[in-house]
């Protein structure tokens, strides 16, 4: 009975530290909305590896989070936001570089760039 009452506020603490771990909620909402914008600069099709990445971090953090590891889901949730931002600055990047290649392939005169400067002045100085 002596060795009753020495444990149960031991174990009472315990379950009171482990019950005010906060839930990474806000991790978890970066990580979704990092995820919605890479998919909508097409970073799906675009910079396909580092989006599949950002999805299976966030999928386990889901699971992590539902099965109450919420240390594992902080850091799962993070490491899908920073996949998912790749994903979207790759994604920006190679439009940019299509885009660019569409309009060099429509100069084909060899020309500026720049609507403004005179074509054959480029090397001049």
């Amino acid at each position: 009975m002596k060795m009753f009452k020495k444990l149960v506020p031991g174990l009472l603490i315990i379950v009171g530290l482990v019950a005010c771990h906060p839930r990474p909620t806000e991790e978890l909402a970066y990580a979704d909305v990092a995820l919605k914008a890479a998919q909508k600069v097409k970073a799906d099709s675009l910079a396909p590896d580092f989006f599949r990445k950002a999805e299976n971090f966030y999928l386990r953090a889901k699971k992590d989070f539902i099965e109450g590891y919420y240390d594992s889901c902080k850091k799962f949730a993070n490491q899908a936001r920073m996949m998912a931002e790749k994903a979207e600055y790759r994604a920006l990047e190679k439009q940019t570089q299509i885009k660019n290649k569409v309009v060099g392939d429509d100069d084909a005169s060899g020309g500026s760039l720049d609507p403004f400067k005179p074509k054959g002045t480029e090397d001049l100085k």
